[in-house]
Order: C-alpha cells, then sequence, then structure tokens
C-alpha cells in the first residue's frame, strides 16, 4: 500500500509541495465525524509536515546528486522542451524511520527531472520495483496530458486531471502489477474522459 504521493518543486529555492495524496486509514477524510475539531486540525498538520519533511529530504538528495553527476537545471529543460519523449530522470530511494513525524517505517521512492519530483512514500513491505514502475507510468501521463515537466504548476492548477490519472495506475493506493494491454486499456479510457 501506499502511504503518499506527492509532487514538488526540487529547485532554484526551498522546496514546493504542488500536489500530495494521501491515502489508506491514516487518511483524515475518513474519521473526521467522530474526532473534535482541534483533533482533526491536529491530524492535518502532521500530515502537512510528513509531506514537506519528506519533499525536502527528496529535493536535498537530487541537488546532491546534481552537484556529484554535473548535470544541470538548463540541461533537463533543454531536453524536456526539444523530445516528445520523457528525459532522463534521477531515481532514488530511501527508508525513514519510525520517529515523531511517522509511526513506522517507510520507504520513498522518487524521480526527478527539471525542476519536477515526483515521489511515493511507501509502507516498508512494498515491492519497491513496482513502485518505481507505476510512477514511471504515472509521470509519462502527468506529462501528457498537463506537460508538468515543462509547467510543474499545472499539477496544482488542474489537481482534478492529476486526481484522474492517479485513480487510474494508483486506485486507492494500490500498487497493481499492469501488463501492457491493461495499460493500453487504462489508456484509452483516459483519452475518453480527458477530451470529453
Amino acid at each position: 500500500m501506499v502511504y503518499a504521493f506527492i509532487i514538488h518543486t526540487l529547485f532554484p529555492g526551498p522546496c514546493k509541495v504542488l500536489f500530495n495524496q494521501i491515502y489508506g486509514s491514516d487518511d483524515i477524510s475518513g474519521n473526521d465525524g467522530d474526532q473534535p475539531v482541534e483533533e482533526v486540525k491536529k491530524k492535518r498538520q502532521q500530515r502537512k509536515k510528513q509531506i514537506q519533511f519528506v519533499a525536502s529530504q527528496v529535493h536535498s538528495e537530487n541537488l546532491f546528486r546534481r552537484s556529484v553527476t554535473g548535470r544541470t537545471l538548463e540541461e533537463d529543460i533543454q531536453a524536456i522542451s526539444q523530445e516528445d519523449q520523457l528525459p532522463e530522470f534521477e531515481l532514488g530511494f530511501f527508508r525513514l524511520k519510525k520517529s515523531q513525524l511517522f509511526v513506522d517505517d517507510k520507504v520513498v521512492v522518487w524521480f526527478g527531472a527539471g525542476n519536477t519530483g515526483f515521489t511515493l512514500i511507501l509502507h516498508k513491505e512494498e515491492n519497491r520495483v513496482l513502485a518505481e514502475n507505476v510512477l514511471k507510468l504515472l509521470i509519462k501521463y502527468f506529462q501528457e496530458y498537463l506537460r508538468v515537466l515543462n509547467q510543474p504548476a499545472e499539477a496544482a492548477l488542474k489537481a482534478d486531471r492529476v486526481c484522474l490519472i492517479l485513480h487510474k495506475f494508483l486506485p486507492d493506493g494500490s500498487l497493481i502489477f499492469m501488463n501492457h494491454r491493461v495499460v493500453r486499456a487504462i489508456e484509452r479510457e483516459l483519452e475518453i474522459v480527458v477530451k470529453s
């Protein structure tokens, strides 16, 4: 099960979360009715801190990797604008230990290119290779329908489309193995829904 999905900036300047979706039993929306308003606000603040913390960690790791490899933001942006393909992504994994922010251990899988990062926070027992494949599919369709690599702010401005794509490829936060036929069928569904 995926705990959360995040789209965020990578640089320059501080990391900015553009879109996030939290899944599973940790989602506040399912428990609001029985809890006092103060408790709900406290949980929302906690989740906001979690998301910002993870996005900042990815931001930091990406900056470090770029400084080591010598890749520049300008090179990435030029590759994104010249090609109709996805650029070369930076890929990373790291583990989050149980702490004040997280009740149990989590694993983070992320891709970054240009000024945009895409991050999945997984429960520790999840399949990381499957998560990587699903994340690649998500990025492909975010770029196709939102041009999110060219204009990262589109993730925030067109959150309904982001949610639609997420729902198709990451239903209720579940990582599902999809063969070529399944992906093609989802692709056709997306074309119909997005164009209508």
